[in-house]
């Protein structure tokens, strides 16, 4: 693996972590819509199968 692999991996891992931390914090506070409940299950199947896309804002 080269070091850019490795770094995107490393980024990658810490994304996700800090997103583990966001969701922990925003769930439970309101119930969710059912089109909000299916958008979540869509994007997690999306990230499961590895077909998200990062876009720089």
């Amino acid at each position: 693996m080269t070091e850019i692999e490795k770094e995107i991996s490393e980024i990658k891992f810490l994304l996700e972590k800090i997103e583990g931390i966001i969701d922990s914090r925003l769930i439970g506070e309101e119930d969710a819509f059912e089109d909000e409940v299916t958008e979540i299950i869509d994007f997690e199947k999306r990230k499961k199968a590895g077909e998200l896309e990062l876009n720089e804002i």
